[in-house]
């Protein structure tokens, strides 16, 4: 059993959960981490990077042979030129709505976010910011 603290396209109802996680999944909680958010235009996904504001999220324990997580890493780590690296997966303090915490795996933003056109998520919840922008169009 592998986790995996996701905040963008890989929670459930998103394209990448149907893709790399949807027959997988044994266990999904809600949670948040600590971080910024922010939407990048360009890619139409979210990006989290060092900060102090709660980052909302799904806690997803999945079952993996082998190849989940590195269809994931791939998926997290290049888009386009595959040698420039934007995500990194490292472990974090993250923690369950009752409070409890757990160190687990984040893909975390590495590129200069003001290099990327962007908008700040103040909520910290990408799912709820991209229903208020759909209402506002």
């Amino acid at each position: 059993m592998k986790k995996l603290f996701v905040y963008g396209t890989l929670m459930r109802g998103f394209e990448n959960y149907n893709k790399y996680l949807k027959d997988k999944v044994k266990e999904i909680k809600k949670g948040y981490t600590y971080g910024n958010l922010y939407h990048l235009i360009r890619e139409s996904c979210p990006a989290l990077i060092e900060g102090k504001e709660k980052i909302w999220g799904e806690i997803i324990t999945f079952y993996d042979d082998g190849n989940v997580l590195s269809s994931i890493d791939e998926l997290e780590l290049y888009f386009g030129d595959k040698h420039e690296m934007m995500y990194l997966r490292e472990k974090r303090e993250v923690f369950y709505e009752n409070g409890e915490k757990e160190y687990i795996d984040v893909y975390v933003y590495k590129k200069d976010i003001k290099r990327e056109p962007h908008i700040y998520i103040e909520t910290g919840d990408w799912r709820t910011f991209l229903l208020k922008r759909c209402k506002e169009m």
